[in-house]
């Protein structure tokens, strides 16, 4: 037993004093992140009592449509900023993603000349009006962030990362609440609670670290040089940017489908059910995402035979992390939602409960999904969203087609764990795990967990709990 606890104490106490160590690093991620989440919890009541679902709605519709360029215009060079050991190779990758991205917000402006005002049309959302011709410009600052936090990642400056979210989190709830009080809750305040915090995020990360290297991002400009690094890096724009792609696709399925056969409130319950699930995702999944990445580069490249010792292990921690709080909010969502938000998001609970038990694993997946570049498997990713794609774009055909949005989304729900679980024991099965072991034990320790909670509620509707929600 003291052995146990001295090496417990070792490999995790004491690591949190190892400066630039995977436990500090991580501690670090996950206090902003913790802080972020606390935010979100906290506010996420006063807005949905200020803004409708209808204007949330929107407000994803246009999200989706910036979302959509944020994963074209880069063509998915901005994931491999993480793994050359060059640093002239590491910047000349961010000359690529700055070139693209300034390319495409100018050829992006040209077009919505013409066509902002069908385009909004077609998507229901005449309502954001001139907002329609700011989607440049909000692509530019998400497109900056992205890249910015990137260079932090590689140079390990997490807690200068993690301050930025904190405070700038803070800021842009504060602002959009105070402006959906001014404005009576329209898509306005949304939007430009949207804008401030992409703003205050790329003044916040250029001053706190970027700013210093902006000499030697300048003088480090070789076209030759940014020739080599786009052949060399060529599978993420032939692989992980069509998978990228279709994985933005898939996720907003529903945002499309929903405004076009259920209208803009479906897709405002849908969207606010989702940003509630996101904030355990960015609590945990962000936190552990980029100081994984770096160290799942870094052990590769030095010690290539503890890497599937190390993604298991997150695995199976991250599985025990999700199961309580997803599998809760899959048997309870209704409740939760009518109780903390109020009546006219209850059918936000609904679907959040058909989500639940997905976010569990899209939890695993968005921590060790990157994996697959540090293996040089790209083309699996493509393959992988490509069949996630299918699956939910089934689901909510067939809800569309008996016109029922609980189908809809119940179907989508499935089709979204499925597909991720199958993505989870590949990337294990790559690094030669015992799959079969892995997936029996997960299923079970969900169905045990799943059982209890349900148990749990027809004992509290047999008292009569429910009449008092």
């Amino acid at each position: 037993m003291q052995r146990r606890f001295r090496q417990f104490f070792q490999h995790n106490i004491l690591a949190l004093a190892q400066r630039n160590s995977f436990a500090r690093n991580f501690a670090v991620t996950l206090s902003g992140t913790t802080l972020v989440a606390a935010i979100g919890f906290v506010l996420t009541p006063f807005m949905s009592r200020i803004y409708p679902p209808a204007s949330y709605g929107q407000f994803a519709i246009f999200s989706a449509l910036v979302s959509n360029l944020n994963t074209l215009t880069t063509l998915g060079y901005p994931g491999a900023m993480l793994l050359p050991r060059s640093r002239q190779h590491f910047l000349a990758l961010v000359h690529i993603s700055l070139i693209l991205t300034i390319g495409s917000v100018i050829a992006i402006g040209i077009a919505l000349k013409v066509a902002a005002p069908a385009l909004s049309a077609f998507l229901n959302i005449e309502g954001l009006g001139r907002w329609m011709y700011a989607v440049p410009l909000m692509l530019l600052l998400f497109n900056l962030n992205a890249i910015m936090f990137t260079w932090y990642t590689r140079d390990k400056a997490f807690a200068k990362r993690a301050g930025v979210d904190v405070s700038t989190a803070l800021t842009s709830k504060i602002f959009t609440i105070g402006y959906g009080l001014l404005s009576g809750g329209a898509v306005g305040g949304l939007l430009f609670g949207e804008f401030f915090n992409r703003t205050v995020t790329m003044l916040a990360l250029f001053f706190g670290g970027i700013k210093k290297n902006v000499r030697e991002l300048w003088t480090s400009f070789n076209w030759q040089e940014i020739k080599q690094m786009a052949l060399e890096y060529k599978n993420f724009p032939l692989y992980v940017l069509p998978a990228n792609y279709l994985n933005t696709i898939s996720s907003q399925l529903p945002i499309f489908a929903l405004t076009t056969g259920f209208g803009t409130t479906a897709v405002g319950l849908y969207s606010f059910s989702v940003s509630l699930m996101e904030i355990p995702i960015n609590l945990i999944g962000n936190a552990i995402g980029p100081v994984f990445a770096q160290k799942a580069v870094e052990v590769h490249y030095n010690e290539p035979a503890r890497l599937p010792v190390i993604t298991l292990d997150l695995y199976n921690k991250l599985i025990y992390l999700g199961v309580i709080p997803f599998g809760f909010i899959t048997i309870f969502g209704d409740w939760i939602f009518k109780f903390a938000f109020g009546a006219r998001w209850e059918g936000a609970g609904l679907f959040t409960a058909f989500l639940g038990y997905y976010y569990i694993l899209k939890l695993t997946s968005l921590s060790t999904s990157g994996i697959y570049a540090v293996l040089n498997k790209q083309r699996y990713l493509l393959i992988s969203n490509t069949s996630t794609l299918l699956a939910r774009g089934l689901g909510l055909g067939i809800g569309l087609y008996f016109k029922d949005v609980k189908i809809a989304m119940l179907l989508f729900g499935a089709g979204s764990f499925l597909s991720a679980f199958g993505t989870d024991l590949h990337i294990l099965y790559l690094l030669r795990l015992p799959i079969a072991r892995i997936a029996l034990r997960t299923i079970l320790i969900l169905s045990v967990m799943l059982a209890i909670f349900y148990s749990l509620r027809l004992a509290l509707v047999r008292v009569g709990f429910d009449s008092y929600l």
